[in-house]
């Protein structure tokens, strides 16, 4: 990790991929959007809250806010039931099919805290 200095959000997820030996293509199917959506928005350095709170899941960590003053800090998180949703258009075959490595990268993560 570079440190705390002034980085963007796309250098930040990058520095945590190369540091925890995922590729950006791993990323994209462990937050179930696309290879090209993942791409687009760390090109353009965009992400919502909620996809923030995704990467943060998927790469086992919180997004946090802290306070300049005090130090304080506040985790940003959502309830499960608004994560994971598709971000596109998908039949249901291809739900099942994302669900699926949903539920295998959870288990995944479930494995590793556990060691």
């Amino acid at each position: 990790m570079k440190g705390l200095i002034d980085m963007s959000a796309t250098t930040v997820i990058k520095d945590i991929l190369e540091a925890k030996g995922k590729t950006q293509s791993e990323l994209a199917d462990d937050t179930n959007v696309t290879r090209q959506n993942l791409s687009n928005k760390m090109n353009r350095d965009k992400f919502s809250a909620l996809e923030l709170v995704e990467i943060a899941d998927a790469l086992e960590m919180n997004l946090i806010l802290k306070d300049k003053a005090d130090g304080k800090e506040y985790i940003i998180d959502y309830p499960d039931e608004l994560k994971g949703k598709s971000k596109r258009n998908m039949t249901e075959e291809e739900k099942k099919a994302a669900q699926k490595k949903s539920e295998e990268t959870k288990a995944r993560n479930a494995k590793k805290q556990d060691n």
